[in-house]
């Protein structure tokens, strides 16, 4: 799921994000390294993608507005996956210590950005639940065989967060 940021607030931030320009097939964020930036692409073309399986399996493809990072800018944690420049392009970055300055000095713009990147992550979480149920419930007798382990383990999560939900 891609979203792009509105002009609006992306006008705002700007002020407090770094500029980097970018060349083709230049990794930009290396999966399961540490750092917490968070990126909006200012111009170019960005595949987000992981090769821990042996294969280079594509997650996603980002343009113009889009941003990436976003889950250990908010979270801390490592990258989940890595993002490569298709070509030539343009990033602004914000890192903690642009986003302090920002909340510091107009801490609505701030608010604004949290919120939106709250929507983002809330977005994406929804197409990876949809596309998690798709190939548990999905349609057709070999889907249903052939994921029927990946049901139960849903079906555990399910319950599990009911219990503690319901604090059993």
């Amino acid at each position: 799921m891609n979203v792009t940021i509105p002009r609006e607030l992306a006008a705002r931030i700007v002020w407090f994000c770094s500029r980097r320009n970018v060349q083709t097939e230049e990794t930009v964020i290396d999966k399961n390294s540490r750092d917490r930036d968070i990126y909006i692409i200012s111009r170019g073309q960005f595949r987000v993608h992981d090769n821990s399986a042996g294969e280079d399996f594509v997650l996603a493809m980002l343009r113009r507005g889009d941003i990436f990072g976003e889950m250990s800018f908010l979270d801390g944690s490592i990258r989940s996956a890595s993002v490569t420049a298709s070509c030539n392009g343009s990033l602004l970055i914000m890192g903690e210590k642009e986003f302090s300055t920002m909340l510091a000095k107009e801490p609505e713009v701030a608010v604004q950005f949290l919120r939106f990147l709250a929507g983002v992550v809330c977005g994406r979480l929804r197409v990876a639940n949809n596309a998690l149920l798709q190939v548990a419930f999905g349609e057709g007798e070999n889907i249903n065989q052939e994921y029927s382990h990946l049901k139960e383990a849903i079906a555990e999560m399910h319950a599990a967060v009911r219990m503690e939900l319901e604090g059993t």
